[in-house]
């Protein structure tokens, strides 16, 4: 193996992918980059196991194939304190890797590429192609239901199903619930998968780029991305997601209408005195008034009161104010429309003439 490459676009790349790498003393190849190079271009690889990262960049310089794996950490802090346009040489010799640069030269011990856990063979089941602005709005309107370190693991996670022509995602602690959709442009096979936390809040830091056009590919067990010269795979949770469609409103009557700048400002002044433990904050509504009262084990108290246009029955409901204060936090629209289950259970809130994501949050007992 032997190839040269401009350092700024070796570091770019490498920044990209480093992130995965972890110290494992049982299992130390975890901490190495797996570099291969052959049809022109340059691959680099990292793992931790549950999720796969690959940069591709095109190689226009002569070059001899061949892979290997050198240390992650290394290779990108030598190479970020070459200046940008550097030329960095590298050649596999006798397990040893040799980089030189400038006026500065490094030997690297190598592990070989064969004991590298990385994704060669990935059959899909299913294929398209998506905005990566419009997932990742999907992923930002949904991420923070999610499970955290639940026993029920299929809740440490979120769903992304095709069911009918729309994409789903949907994420759920089992006392909240968010659920994001839109229109797919093209017909495509049937799958639900649950796609873990930790591999969910990796793709959103990659999808803050420039829209660009994702290739999707779903796997059995995996899903694989491909955003530009990048490639995402990661596992899949295996498991039964809830019900979630018993949990969405299949009559919505009497809306509530109500700003959700002033119900936000109202809600953070109030959670000062929320109950550290319960968070619990009541919600009262009538003669086109909204009140805001939250106590804590203190027994100090806060009432905070805002006008809206509501003519309807008085309403009384106690509800956790950081999982409101999370969803208005993703609403863009300038109001919100609350409804109110028969069994005034749960509240299920919307953007205003805009139903494509939907929030259902169980409340407190009184």
């Amino acid at each position: 193996m032997k190839f040269i490459i401009q350092n700024d676009i070796l570091v770019k790349n490498l920044k990209k992918i480093t992130r995965l790498l972890v110290k494992n003393v049982s299992f130390p190849i975890l901490e190495n980059i797996l570099i291969q190079i052959e049809n022109g271009i340059l691959s680099l690889t990292t793992t931790n196991l549950e999720i796969e990262l690959v940069s591709k960049i095109e190689i226009l310089t002569k070059y001899i194939p061949g892979k290997t794996t050198i240390s992650g950490r290394k290779i990108l802090n030598i190479c970020r304190n070459f200046s940008e346009k550097s030329q960095i040489k590298m050649q596999l010799k006798e397990k040893k890797m040799y980089i030189s640069s400038e006026n500065s030269n490094y030997v690297l011990s190598t592990l070989s590429a064969e004991t590298f856990p990385n994704h060669q063979n990935f059959n899909h089941i299913s294929n398209f192609y998506i905005s990566s602005n419009i997932l990742k709005e999907m992923i930002e309107k949904t991420e923070f239901s999610m499970g955290k370190q639940d026993v029920r693991y299929y809740l440490n996670g979120m769903l992304l199903e095709k069911k009918d022509e729309y994409l789903r995602s949907v994420a759920t602690d089992g006392y909240r619930l968010a659920i994001s959709h839109t229109q797919l442009k093209k017909d495509i096979n049937f799958f639900s998968i649950i796609i873990p936390s930790k591999a969910v809040m990796e793709l959103l830091r990659l999808l803050n780029i420039k829209s660009k056009s994702l290739n999707i590919l779903i796997g059995t067990n995996s899903i694989r991305i491909h955003i530009k010269n990048l490639i995402f795979t990661t596992q899949l949770i295996e498991g039964e997601y809830p019900d979630y469609e018993s949990v969405l409103f299949k009559e919505k009557k009497n809306p509530i209408v109500i700003n959700s700048i002033l119900l936000k400002k109202s809600l953070l002044r109030a959670a000062v005195f929320a109950h550290e433990k319960f968070c619990g904050i009541e919600i009262n509504i009538k003669n086109n008034k909204c009140q805001v009262l939250s106590d804590n084990q203190e027994e100090e108290t806060a009432e905070d009161l805002f006008g809206i246009n509501y003519f309807g029955e008085a309403i009384e409901i106690s509800i956790n104010v950081y999982y409101l204060l999370d969803v208005i936090n993703n609403i863009k629209s300038e109001k919100i429309t609350l409804f109110l289950n028969k069994s005034q259970s749960s509240i299920q809130i919307e953007e205003e003439n805009n139903s494509s994501n939907s929030y259902v949050i169980m409340l407190l007992k009184r």
